[in-house]
Protein backbone atom coordinates (compact mmCIF):
# COMPACT_ATOMS: atom_id res chain seq x y z
CA UNK A 1 0.00 0.00 0.00
CA UNK A 2 1.54 3.34 -0.87
CA UNK A 3 0.98 6.67 0.78
CA UNK A 4 0.68 10.00 -1.70
CA UNK A 5 2.66 11.48 0.93
CA UNK A 6 2.05 14.50 -0.73
CA UNK A 7 -1.38 14.91 0.20
CA UNK A 8 -0.71 14.54 3.87
CA UNK A 9 -1.27 17.62 5.85
CA UNK A 10 1.80 17.92 8.12
CA UNK A 11 1.60 20.49 11.30
CA UNK A 12 5.45 21.27 12.49
CA UNK A 13 5.79 20.49 16.71
CA UNK A 14 4.47 22.74 18.83
CA UNK A 15 6.09 24.79 21.28
CA UNK A 16 5.73 22.04 24.06
CA UNK A 17 7.18 19.72 21.61
CA UNK A 18 10.39 17.46 23.10
CA UNK A 19 11.63 18.64 19.55
CA UNK A 20 11.51 21.88 19.95
CA UNK A 21 13.66 21.72 23.22
CA UNK A 22 16.91 20.79 21.13
CA UNK A 23 19.32 23.44 21.21
CA UNK A 24 21.12 24.07 17.94
CA UNK A 25 24.63 23.43 18.40
CA UNK A 26 27.38 25.79 18.13
CA UNK A 27 29.49 25.63 15.23
CA UNK A 28 32.46 26.16 17.64
CA UNK A 29 31.72 22.17 18.42
CA UNK A 30 31.73 21.29 15.31
CA UNK A 31 35.18 22.92 13.92
CA UNK A 32 37.27 21.82 16.97
CA UNK A 33 36.64 18.26 15.82
CA UNK A 34 39.69 19.20 13.56
CA UNK A 35 38.57 17.25 10.52
CA UNK A 36 41.78 14.90 9.47
CA UNK A 37 40.70 14.78 5.49
CA UNK A 38 39.95 11.32 4.19
CA UNK A 39 42.47 8.30 4.66
CA UNK A 40 40.31 4.96 4.73
CA UNK A 41 36.96 4.36 2.61
CA UNK A 42 34.50 1.24 2.85
CA UNK A 43 32.95 -0.18 0.04
CA UNK A 44 30.52 -2.77 0.60
CA UNK A 45 30.33 -4.98 -2.63
CA UNK A 46 27.65 -7.32 -3.99
CA UNK A 47 29.77 -8.10 -6.54
CA UNK A 48 27.48 -7.34 -9.09
CA UNK A 49 28.70 -5.60 -12.47
CA UNK A 50 26.61 -2.60 -11.86
CA UNK A 51 27.88 -1.51 -8.78
CA UNK A 52 31.35 -1.56 -10.36
CA UNK A 53 30.42 2.91 -10.31
CA UNK A 54 30.78 2.43 -7.21
CA UNK A 55 34.59 2.06 -7.35
CA UNK A 56 34.84 5.17 -8.99
CA UNK A 57 33.21 7.42 -6.75
CA UNK A 58 35.65 5.75 -4.06
CA UNK A 59 38.70 6.42 -6.15
CA UNK A 60 37.49 10.37 -6.38
CA UNK A 61 36.95 10.97 -2.87
CA UNK A 62 40.23 8.72 -2.30
CA UNK A 63 42.46 10.87 -4.74
CA UNK A 64 43.64 14.14 -2.79
CA UNK A 65 44.74 12.43 -0.15
CA UNK A 66 45.63 8.97 -1.77
CA UNK A 67 43.40 7.00 0.75
CA UNK A 68 43.13 3.76 1.69
CA UNK A 69 40.13 1.63 -0.05
CA UNK A 70 38.72 -0.96 1.64
CA UNK A 71 36.49 -3.42 -0.21
CA UNK A 72 34.02 -5.16 1.62
CA UNK A 73 31.76 -8.36 0.86
CA UNK A 74 29.86 -10.09 3.29
CA UNK A 75 28.09 -13.71 2.54
CA UNK A 76 25.85 -15.51 5.19
CA UNK A 77 26.68 -18.96 4.02
CA UNK A 78 30.45 -19.84 4.77
CA UNK A 79 30.73 -22.36 1.58
CA UNK A 80 30.17 -19.09 -0.41
CA UNK A 81 33.68 -18.10 1.06
CA UNK A 82 36.11 -19.24 -1.40
CA UNK A 83 34.47 -18.24 -4.36
CA UNK A 84 33.80 -14.30 -2.96
CA UNK A 85 37.72 -14.23 -2.13
CA UNK A 86 38.67 -14.87 -5.79
CA UNK A 87 35.93 -12.56 -7.13
CA UNK A 88 36.61 -9.61 -4.91
CA UNK A 89 40.44 -9.58 -6.75
CA UNK A 90 39.27 -8.58 -9.92
CA UNK A 91 37.33 -5.30 -8.54
CA UNK A 92 40.97 -4.80 -6.64
CA UNK A 93 42.59 -4.94 -9.46
CA UNK A 94 40.26 -2.69 -11.21
CA UNK A 95 40.42 -0.37 -8.37
CA UNK A 96 44.21 -0.32 -9.11
CA UNK A 97 44.09 0.65 -12.01
CA UNK A 98 42.16 3.93 -11.25
CA UNK A 99 44.21 4.37 -8.13
CA UNK A 100 47.11 5.22 -6.53
CA UNK A 101 46.54 4.67 -2.92
CA UNK A 102 46.23 1.13 -1.05
CA UNK A 103 43.54 -0.90 -2.23
CA UNK A 104 42.86 -4.14 -0.26
CA UNK A 105 39.44 -6.12 0.02
CA UNK A 106 37.65 -8.05 2.84
CA UNK A 107 35.45 -11.09 2.51
CA UNK A 108 33.36 -11.80 6.03
CA UNK A 109 30.69 -14.05 7.18
CA UNK A 110 27.69 -11.56 8.62
CA UNK A 111 25.04 -9.98 7.96
CA UNK A 112 24.73 -6.59 5.48
CA UNK A 113 22.04 -4.78 8.08
CA UNK A 114 24.22 -5.09 11.42
CA UNK A 115 28.02 -5.12 10.27
CA UNK A 116 28.77 -2.83 7.82
CA UNK A 117 28.47 0.62 10.03
CA UNK A 118 30.37 -1.94 12.99
CA UNK A 119 33.39 -2.87 10.00
CA UNK A 120 33.37 0.88 8.75
CA UNK A 121 34.23 1.54 12.41
CA UNK A 122 36.57 -1.57 13.18
CA UNK A 123 38.29 -0.37 10.18
CA UNK A 124 38.87 2.93 11.27
CA UNK A 125 36.56 4.44 8.19
CA UNK A 126 35.78 8.21 7.48
CA UNK A 127 33.69 7.83 4.39
CA UNK A 128 31.10 4.54 3.22
CA UNK A 129 30.63 4.33 -0.46
CA UNK A 130 27.91 2.02 -0.83
CA UNK A 131 26.02 1.03 -4.66
CA UNK A 132 22.08 0.57 -4.48
CA UNK A 133 19.65 -0.71 -6.92
CA UNK A 134 16.75 0.32 -5.93
CA UNK A 135 13.93 -1.44 -3.41
CA UNK A 136 13.24 -4.67 -4.23
CA UNK A 137 10.68 -6.99 -3.04
CA UNK A 138 9.36 -6.54 0.16
CA UNK A 139 11.67 -3.60 0.78
CA UNK A 140 8.64 -2.01 -1.02
CA UNK A 141 7.15 -2.48 2.26
CA UNK A 142 9.26 -2.73 4.73
CA UNK A 143 11.17 0.16 3.79
CA UNK A 144 14.66 0.63 2.09
CA UNK A 145 17.62 -1.60 3.22
CA UNK A 146 20.13 1.04 2.44
CA UNK A 147 18.56 3.37 4.49
CA UNK A 148 18.90 1.12 7.20
CA UNK A 149 22.44 0.11 7.02
CA UNK A 150 22.79 4.28 7.23
CA UNK A 151 20.96 4.45 9.92
CA UNK A 152 23.12 1.88 12.18
CA UNK A 153 25.72 4.17 11.94
CA UNK A 154 26.77 7.88 12.23
CA UNK A 155 29.51 7.95 9.27
CA UNK A 156 28.62 9.66 6.33
CA UNK A 157 27.47 7.12 3.85
CA UNK A 158 27.89 8.35 -0.20
CA UNK A 159 24.95 6.27 -2.02
CA UNK A 160 25.28 5.46 -5.47
CA UNK A 161 23.12 4.22 -8.35
CA UNK A 162 24.15 3.82 -11.66
CA UNK A 163 25.52 7.32 -12.33
CA UNK A 164 29.35 8.11 -12.81
CA UNK A 165 31.17 10.34 -11.23
CA UNK A 166 32.32 13.88 -12.73
CA UNK A 167 36.31 13.49 -13.25
CA UNK A 168 36.44 16.58 -11.29
CA UNK A 169 34.77 15.33 -8.34
CA UNK A 170 31.56 16.66 -6.39
CA UNK A 171 31.66 20.45 -7.70
CA UNK A 172 28.16 20.95 -7.40
CA UNK A 173 26.75 20.18 -4.68
CA UNK A 174 23.30 20.45 -3.27
CA UNK A 175 22.09 20.54 0.57
CA UNK A 176 18.56 21.01 1.50
CA UNK A 177 18.08 22.50 4.64
CA UNK A 178 14.51 23.25 6.54
CA UNK A 179 13.49 24.06 10.18
CA UNK A 180 15.80 20.85 12.14
CA UNK A 181 19.23 22.13 13.92
CA UNK A 182 20.63 18.66 12.70
CA UNK A 183 21.87 19.82 9.20
CA UNK A 184 24.75 21.60 11.46
CA UNK A 185 26.82 18.41 11.74
CA UNK A 186 26.80 17.72 8.37
CA UNK A 187 28.48 21.35 7.46
CA UNK A 188 32.33 19.67 8.32
CA UNK A 189 32.12 17.08 5.91
CA UNK A 190 30.31 19.12 3.06
CA UNK A 191 33.05 21.83 3.99
CA UNK A 192 35.67 19.50 3.64
CA UNK A 193 34.42 18.02 0.15
CA UNK A 194 34.02 21.63 -0.84
CA UNK A 195 37.40 22.13 0.03
CA UNK A 196 38.39 19.06 -1.98
CA UNK A 197 36.76 19.43 -4.93
CA UNK A 198 36.78 23.28 -5.07
CA UNK A 199 32.63 22.88 -5.18
CA UNK A 200 29.75 24.91 -5.23
CA UNK A 201 27.63 24.81 -2.41
CA UNK A 202 23.39 25.34 -3.73
CA UNK A 203 21.46 25.46 -0.78
CA UNK A 204 17.50 24.71 -1.34
CA UNK A 205 14.90 25.46 1.17
CA UNK A 206 11.10 25.86 1.35
CA UNK A 207 9.64 28.87 0.96
CA UNK A 208 9.49 31.55 3.10
CA UNK A 209 6.24 31.61 4.36
CA UNK A 210 5.89 27.95 5.16
CA UNK A 211 6.02 26.01 8.43
CA UNK A 212 8.97 24.28 7.61
CA UNK A 213 11.53 27.47 7.01
CA UNK A 214 13.73 28.43 9.62
CA UNK A 215 15.72 31.90 8.96
CA UNK A 216 18.11 31.28 11.71
CA UNK A 217 19.34 27.96 10.90
CA UNK A 218 19.59 29.15 7.45
CA UNK A 219 21.81 31.89 8.17
CA UNK A 220 23.85 29.73 10.61
CA UNK A 221 24.54 27.03 7.62
CA UNK A 222 25.27 30.17 5.36
CA UNK A 223 28.09 31.66 8.41
CA UNK A 224 29.47 28.36 8.03
CA UNK A 225 30.53 28.15 4.70
CA UNK A 226 31.28 32.40 4.71
CA UNK A 227 33.67 31.90 7.60
CA UNK A 228 35.35 28.53 5.69
CA UNK A 229 35.15 30.66 2.26
CA UNK A 230 32.74 28.03 0.65
CA UNK A 231 31.17 29.69 -2.15
CA UNK A 232 27.16 29.01 -1.49
CA UNK A 233 24.20 30.31 -2.94
CA UNK A 234 20.69 30.03 -2.09
CA UNK A 235 17.65 28.87 -3.67
CA UNK A 236 13.73 28.30 -2.53
CA UNK A 237 11.74 25.91 -3.25
CA UNK A 238 7.68 26.97 -5.04
CA UNK A 239 4.79 27.53 -3.13
CA UNK A 240 3.12 24.27 -2.12
CA UNK A 241 5.82 21.81 -3.97
CA UNK A 242 6.89 18.99 -2.45
CA UNK A 243 10.30 19.34 -1.23
CA UNK A 244 11.89 16.11 -2.50
CA UNK A 245 10.88 16.44 -5.63
CA UNK A 246 12.08 20.53 -6.08
CA UNK A 247 15.35 19.25 -4.49
CA UNK A 248 15.59 16.36 -7.34
CA UNK A 249 14.72 18.50 -9.85
CA UNK A 250 16.78 21.54 -9.03
CA UNK A 251 19.60 19.05 -8.58
CA UNK A 252 19.20 17.93 -12.39
CA UNK A 253 18.25 20.90 -13.81
CA UNK A 254 22.06 22.31 -12.86
CA UNK A 255 23.47 18.93 -13.16
CA UNK A 256 24.56 18.29 -9.60
CA UNK A 257 27.38 15.86 -8.55
CA UNK A 258 25.92 15.12 -5.44
CA UNK A 259 22.83 15.53 -2.53
CA UNK A 260 23.79 16.31 0.77
CA UNK A 261 21.72 15.29 3.21
CA UNK A 262 20.75 14.77 6.87
CA UNK A 263 19.28 10.67 7.79
CA UNK A 264 16.08 11.31 9.70
CA UNK A 265 14.51 8.10 8.54
CA UNK A 266 15.58 6.37 12.16
CA UNK A 267 12.50 7.89 13.32
CA UNK A 268 10.03 6.21 11.24
CA UNK A 269 11.74 3.15 9.34
CA UNK A 270 10.20 0.36 11.33
CA UNK A 271 6.75 2.12 11.94
CA UNK A 272 3.35 0.10 9.74
CA UNK A 273 4.46 2.45 6.71
CA UNK A 274 7.92 2.70 7.02
CA UNK A 275 8.21 5.25 3.92
CA UNK A 276 10.64 7.92 3.99
CA UNK A 277 11.00 10.66 1.89
CA UNK A 278 15.13 10.01 1.83
CA UNK A 279 14.47 7.45 -0.24
CA UNK A 280 12.98 9.56 -2.48
CA UNK A 281 16.32 11.11 -2.61
CA UNK A 282 18.87 7.85 -2.86
CA UNK A 283 16.72 6.28 -5.33
CA UNK A 284 15.85 9.67 -7.53
CA UNK A 285 15.35 9.87 -11.19
CA UNK A 286 18.06 11.90 -12.13
CA UNK A 287 20.42 8.97 -10.52
CA UNK A 288 22.25 12.13 -8.58
CA UNK A 289 24.53 10.41 -6.01
CA UNK A 290 23.84 10.76 -2.42
CA UNK A 291 25.73 11.25 0.76
CA UNK A 292 23.48 10.73 3.78
CA UNK A 293 24.26 11.41 7.43
CA UNK A 294 22.38 9.72 10.73
CA UNK A 295 23.37 12.87 13.24
CA UNK A 296 24.72 12.48 16.60
CA UNK A 297 21.78 14.54 18.21
CA UNK A 298 18.27 12.74 17.77
CA UNK A 299 14.84 13.28 18.89
CA UNK A 300 13.32 11.35 21.72
CA UNK A 301 10.09 11.51 19.68
CA UNK A 302 9.21 8.67 16.81
CA UNK A 303 7.25 10.36 13.76
CA UNK A 304 5.01 8.03 12.04
CA UNK A 305 5.30 9.95 8.28
CA UNK A 306 8.32 12.00 7.42
CA UNK A 307 8.78 15.71 8.05
CA UNK A 308 10.43 16.91 4.89
CA UNK A 309 6.80 17.76 3.58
Amino acid sequence: MDIALDKIELTPPSSESKFNKIQLPQLSYFYSMKMKGIHRILVPCDLKEESKVALHHAAILAKPNAAHIILLHLTKNIEDVEKAEQEIQSWVHELQAIHNGEVSALVEMGDILEQIGEIAKRESCQFVVMPTHGMRGWQKVTGSLALKVVSQSKLPFVIVQHKDVHPQGYERVVVPINFRPQVMEEIPFIVQLAKMFQSEIFLIAPPKDSELYSESIINDVENAFQAENVKWNMHYTAEGSNFVHSIVRFGASIDADLICAVNFSYEYLYTLFPRAEEEGLIYNDAEIPVMLITPEKQDDIVYSVPLWH
